[in-house]
This record gives structure tokens, C-alpha cells and sequence, in this order.
């Protein structure tokens, strides 16, 4: 049937989903609360929602659903063909955020190439078309 978590790894598992939360909530909080230090001042509602929605994807794709997919073999009980399943279906929406999350940059009003410029945002495209590898093999 596969390994049964220990109850005593309930605790941590339920830390580790609630430190998650507050991970995606403060990121939230933090680009929302913050918009004038990192963004222009003159953003549009839309190209606001775009800026938002890259970091909060990238922490929920890449972080939050990531780290859950390497954990459902150790908590999720059934068999190993499910765990695979579900494991695959959490990576596969994980690389949808992180697709998505580099789409939202691309949307602003600077276009593709200026974002372009830094080290960030070639390590991030290197970053997801690795992970993108790894899911499709």
C-alpha cells in the first residue's frame, strides 16, 4: 500500500501548509502595500495586476505547489500509481503558474526585451524551462 506517515509528522505538515499560506499572503501584502517602491508610479490598474501577479505565482507555483509534490508520497495514502498521478498533476499546474507568472511580465508596457536586462529574469527563464524539462521526461 506504501509508506504511512507517522502521526506525529501531522503537526508538521499542518506548520508547513500554514507557513505556505502566510508565504503567498505576505507576498501578496508585500506587492500590493509596496507598488511605488518597485513598480512605476504611473501603472494602470492592468499593468498593476500583471506586476502582482508574477511574484505571487511564482511563490505559489514554484514554492508552494512544488514542495507539496515532493511531499504527497510521504503523506497521501493509496497507492504508488496514484501518488505518481497526483504528484505529476501538481507539478504539471506548478509549471502552468510559473508559464504564466513569466506571461505576466511580458504584458507591461516596456515589452519583451526590457525585461531582459538582469540576471533575475534569465536565471528565472533557465529556472522554469529546467523544471519544464524534468516535467515533460
Amino acid at each position: 500500500m506504501g509508506t504511512v506517515y507517522s502521526p506525529s509528522l501531522l503537526p508538521l505538515l499542518f506548520l508547513a501548509r500554514v507557513a505556505g499560506l502566510a508565504v503567498a499572503v505576505l507576498v501578496l501584502i508585500w506587492a500590493l502595500a509596496f507598488k511605488s517602491s518597485f513598480l512605476t508610479p504611473s501603472l494602470d490598474q492592468q499593468d498593476l495586476l500583471y506586476a502582482v501577479l508574477h511574484p505571487l505565482l511564482m511563490v505559489i507555483g514554484f514554492i508552494l505547489l512544488s514542495g507539496e509534490a515532493i511531499l504527497v508520497h510521504r503523506w497521501l495514502p493509496g497507492s504508488r500509481g496514484f501518488k505518481k498521478l497526483v504528484h505529476l498533476w501538481l507539478q504539471g499546474v506548478a509549471l502552468a503558474c510559473g508559464i504564466f507568472g513569466i506571461w505576466t511580465r511580458f504584458q507591461g508596457k516596456d515589452g519583451i526585451v526590457a525585461n531582459f536586462y538582469t540576471l533575475h529574469s534569465w536565471m528565472g527563464l533557465v529556472c522554469v524551462s529546467l523544471f519544464a524539462a524534468q516535467v515533460i521526461t
